[in-house]
């Protein structure tokens, strides 16, 4: 490994989970909250809040339960899959279904912060966009852990101070009319989905817990921080956007910018792209630990092999940016929640002697499970709705 030191303070740690559901989230949120009403976003989020913690601090207590924090896949191939042949087996499957998951999410955050470049600068080719774009946002992750836990810390703070400029400001000008209510089944289920994907940060959990192993109890704190500043984010954004853009456009900062002045278009898109890098550097750390701990690779040749697909698949112009996100997040969301809360059941009953720093108790029950599976099914379903 190149990188040092690993250790990372709570703030860190937090900001790489937040990190990883952020941008791609928080930028198409808004497009689809306006197509609902005020209490169908706000309903609809906390729903989605609820659920998202339960299904991250199901994964915080996996992890505790093991001397060393181990990525995702091989949790479960050593508790879902065991060590059988057609365990092994399966632990390879969904090894490539993340393999192509994440390359698609990767793709869509270059993409996203392309557009934003062209934006900004009408006369570049998107291609050099995308290539600027590798270029700063895998550079990070080359560094390693610690390089991303210090990136993520100052680009959340960064995008804080950008959101509360731009929201104080946006005061000035004229809202658009927004209905209360619209009860539309599947507009919301859309919403839902696309909220929940912003706030699925599951993969930086492992970072975040080797990260803190200098204090593990802290993990928690760190993993409900983080979601839950991607829950804000997502909250202010959405309602700014639909309240002040004319119209709300898929990468909501545009829309919102073009609407409150040159100068906020300009403050906007920069708030975007760190938006955007965000999710992809924990995104691409997380991957490139996936390829590391399954294939035995150095860190090096896995950092390549997880961020140079994604770029190719930019560069082809494969899909849009809202296509990117929705079908990810789908096929994301069907993964997880088929096997961590068996992950978390099989773990307590093979770990029973162990005291982690942190269990769920009676909230990680198979009732509990039960539900949590419905809500990322549903969310599953919510990333095939059409919403155009």
């Amino acid at each position: 490994m190149i990188e040092h030191s690993r250790k990372l303070t709570l703030f860190e740690a937090a900001a790489t989970v937040a990190g990883l559901g952020f941008g791609g989230g928080v930028m198409a949120v808004p497009y689809l909250a306006s197509l609902n009403g005020i209490w169908d976003l706000i309903l609809t989020a906390v729903v989605a809040y609820a659920f998202s913690l339960l299904l991250h601090l199901m994964v915080v207590e996996v992890v505790l339960r093991d001397d060393k924090p181990q990525q995702l896949v091989e949790l479960f191939g050593k508790y879902v899959f065991k060590k059988t042949w057609w365990g092994k087996a399966l632990t390879w499957i969904i090894f490539a279904m993340i393999l192509i998951t994440f390359y698609a999410l990767l793709a869509g955050y270059i993409v996203g912060c392309a557009e934003l470049l062209r934006n900004l600068i009408p006369a570049l080719p998107l291609w050099v966009a995308e290539v600027i774009t590798y270029i700063v946002a895998a550079g990070i992750v080359f560094v390693g852990l610690k390089a991303v836990g210090v990136s993520e810390k100052w680009s959340i703070i960064s995008i804080a101070i950008v959101l509360l400029v731009l929201s104080v400001i946006s005061f000035g000008h004229p809202f658009n009319p927004w209905p209360l209510w619209t009860g539309d089944t599947m507009k919301i289920l859309a919403l839902y989905g696309m909220i929940m994907f912003c706030l699925t940060c599951l993969f930086s959990v492992p970072q975040a817990a080797e990260g803190l192993s200098w204090n593990k109890k802290l993990v928690p704190g760190a993993v409900v921080l983080g979601i839950t500043i991607n829950f804000v984010f997502t909250l202010v954004v959405s309602f700014m956007a639909s309240l002040v853009s004319k119209p709300v456009t898929e990468v909501a900062i545009i829309g919102w910018g073009n609407a409150v002045g040159t100068w906020a278009l300009i403050l906007g898109s920069i708030f975007a792209f760190l938006g955007l890098l965000t999710s992809y550097w924990s995104i691409a750390y997380a991957l490139a630990i996936v390829i590391v701990e399954r294939l035995k690779w150095g860190y090096r040749l896995s950092w390549l092999v997880a961020t140079v697909p994604g770029f190719f698949m930019a560069i082809l112009g494969m899909a849009g940016f809202l296509e990117y996100m929705r079908y990810a997040g789908g096929a994301m969301a069907v993964l997880m929640a088929l096997l961590i809360p068996p992950a978390l059941l099989i773990s307590r009953k093979e770990n029973a002697n162990i005291m982690p720093e942190f269990s769920m108790g009676k909230w990680g029950n198979i009732s509990i499970c039960v539900l949590v599976f419905i809500a990322y099914l549903l969310m599953a379903v919510g990333s095939l709705v059409p919403v155009k």
